[in-house]
């Protein structure tokens, strides 16, 4: 539903909704003290939470351009690591839950008192056909950067060379999930987006859940296991940055399936290698679990943008749900999880080489223009120009304009 929200009606009003529900089922669920309701008002704030962080990341990635994009995505989630050490320093200090709760819920305030002011994105309006909007989006945009605006003429131009073809799509077709698996090729790239999705959900959720286990403080360790992720972003962005998304997210991947490997061969004694181990397939789990929203993105055109994103995000959660059940699994063996995770993330890491690379390429529009990523990749190795970009970000001529008049006339 919300993410059927999210393509209807923008990226905005389903952020406001989210944010507010956050705050109001995380302190309803303190006042109840019956445990029927208590589930119930559980399950709805894991729903809009849930939702809040795949619509805030969307909303981030529309609004920033290429140079800034992988820096700009890797801030939301070094936020939710942030939140992951919060809840560990408010666990050892508060041990009355629903005290706990409050304090928790409370961290909402702020964004729900600003984020009314936060226009919508200019992709989706431009997708939906309101060009003016989108103009007075640009010069607002303009007018805080402090460049030229853009005059009504060229504004009109621009989107009509710009945004005519995908209008024409959004108005004449109603997409839905099913255009996720429109062909052989987007069928291939969306089993192995879901796939990261869940592989990355997966892992990072074992390793978050089994840290309370291991030797030394249970708080301490989750304080840890948030605390190690604010690196792997720095090490994510600049492999991205450098390497590229696909070469970056792969051995990514590989390199969790030889944590768990090592893990699975050092013996129990040795507990604080162990716990170095770890934290370092919790490290390499979370370049992969952080670039995988970025990469999604850019991966499908925007007309199906939050179809692709909100989907991965399914498969993410149901990553999450299993990964419990993996944790249980060590009074089996000891190692199952590590098992587990170590082979579905060499399995996905490979899956993960047939995709096309991103870096440096604008967000699409249309499907066509999605699909031609391949072609474009394949092009640029045989040393042969690159297909022209059929459309540009609107971002992305904000930026342009700062480099002068003279540089947007041609």
């Amino acid at each position: 539903v919300l993410f059927f929200f999210l393509s209807r009606v923008g990226r905005r009003p389903v952020l406001w909704f989210t944010s507010t529900s956050q705050f109001v089922f995380g302190v309803a669920v303190a006042f109840t003290f019956e445990y029927y309701s208590f589930i119930v008002t559980r399950f709805l704030l894991a729903l809009v939470s849930s939702g809040y962080l795949v619509v805030a990341f969307v909303f981030v990635t529309e609004y920033t351009g290429i140079k800034v994009r992988t820096w700009t995505s890797m801030h939301v989630h070094a936020a939710f690591a942030v939140g992951i050490m919060v809840v560990a320093l408010v666990g050892y200090l508060i041990r009355t839950w629903w005290i706990y709760q409050i304090v928790l819920s409370l961290t909402t305030i702020p964004f729900i008192l600003c984020c009314w002011t936060l226009p919508e994105t200019p992709f989706w309006l431009l997708a939906k056909g309101k060009h003016e909007d989108v103009q007075r989006v640009i010069n607002r945009m303009a007018s805080w950067n402090r460049v030229a605006q853009l005059q009504h003429g060229q504004q009109a131009s621009l989107m009509d060379k710009n945004s005519s073809k995908a209008n024409t799509e959004s108005t004449t077709k109603k997409y839905s999930i099913l255009d996720l698996f429109g062909n052989s090729f987007l069928v291939r790239r969306t089993i192995t987006v879901w796939l990261i999705w869940f592989t990355g959900s997966l892992g990072y959720y074992v390793f978050s859940l089994s840290s309370v286990s291991l030797a030394g403080n249970e708080y301490l360790n989750l304080f840890l296991v948030g605390a190690v992720e604010l690196p792997s972003y720095i090490v994510a962005c600049i492999g991205m940055d450098r390497l590229g998304r696909r070469n970056t997210l792969a051995p990514a991947l590989g390199l969790s399936a030889v944590a768990c490997v090592l893990i699975m061969v050092i013996p129990e004694k040795y507990q604080v290698l162990t716990i170095v181990l770890s934290m370092t397939g919790k490290f390499t789990i979370a370049i992969a679990f952080g670039l995988i929203y970025l990469y999604t993105a850019e991966l499908y055109p925007t007309i199906i943008r939050s179809l692709a994103v909100g989907s991965g995000s399914m498969l993410c959660r149901a990553g999450s749900v299993v990964a419990p059940f993996c944790v249980y699994l060590t009074d089996i063996w000891i190692f199952f999880p590590q098992l587990i995770v170590g082979v579905m993330a060499l399995l996905t890491g490979m899956l993960t080489l047939m995709l096309p690379e991103t870096l440096g390429k604008p967000l699409t529009n249309t499907l066509e223009e999605a699909l031609e990523l391949d072609a474009k990749v394949k092009a640029n190795k045989s040393g042969k120009p690159a297909i022209q970009e059929a459309i540009n970000s609107v971002t992305e001529n904000i930026e342009m304009q700062s480099e002068g008049a003279q540089s947007l006339n041609e």
